[in-house]
């Protein structure tokens, strides 16, 4: 299992829009992280800053699939208006941050 840890940032002015979309997040949207091999995934917020950490099988597998699913296409178009910082382009994903420490 890997432990993926990323940032993001929201639009100023779009914190409670941000947290009204991920109080009612698709079903869809749920099935294709889990049929990536997404698990034990939370975000966290201050003020514009996000926070993320989820757990995956595959890394490198779990980018493949969810860049190729429709509705995780489909989200990301959606939620792409109200973010500053959401995939980048040369990496496929977020800003992913190297882990420092870790206590089983």
């Amino acid at each position: 299992m890997e432990r993926v840890a990323f940032v993001m940032r929201v639009k100023p002015g779009q914190e409670a829009e941000y947290r009204r979309r991920h109080e009612a997040v698709w079903p869809e949207m749920l099935r294709a992280l889990k049929d990536a091999g997404c698990s034990n995934y939370s975000i966290y917020m201050k003020g514009q800053d996000l926070f993320a950490y989820m757990e995956v099988a595959d890394f490198e597998a779990f980018k493949r699939y969810m860049s190729a699913n429709e509705d995780s296409q489909r989200w990301e178009v959606q939620m792409a208006p109200i973010m500053e910082h959401a995939i980048r382009a040369d990496t496929g994903f977020h800003e992913v941050l190297p882990e420092v420490f870790h206590l089983d």
